[in-house]
């Protein structure tokens, strides 16, 4: 028997576009928090993961600077891979980095 209640400040906007989607899905809002701390208590923690993204995008501008200063040309098919396997985030970026500066050391 569900009997609290919760009371959070959110911006108007995140509100209406998740009730959108929660909609679309068939979730209220409500059903949609309480099923947020469910998997809180079954994980222990914070159910998905977080990321800085400031970080993220200091390791793309990393990567990219890599292939420049090898040769300053457009990059080979393989590095484009490597990069793009990265933004999905099938691979993480010590991989990536690993991988690229491999291929440049092979050109030589």
């Amino acid at each position: 028997m569900k009997n609290e209640v919760i009371h959070a400040r959110i911006s108007e906007d995140i509100k209406k576009e998740s009730e959108i989607i929660l909609n679309n899905i068939g979730m209220t809002l409500s059903q949609s928090i309480d099923l947020f701390l469910r998997q809180v208590v079954l994980k222990r923690g914070i159910p998905f993961e977080l990321n800085d993204i400031s970080n993220e995008k200091d390791d793309i501008e990393e990567l990219a600077y890599i292939i420049n200063s090898v040769d300053g040309n457009e990059p080979p098919v393989e590095a484009k891979k490597l990069i793009h396997l990265y933004s999905l985030g099938y691979i993480d970026y010590e991989t990536a980095k690993f991988g690229i500066m491999r291929l440049f050391a092979n050109d030589r």
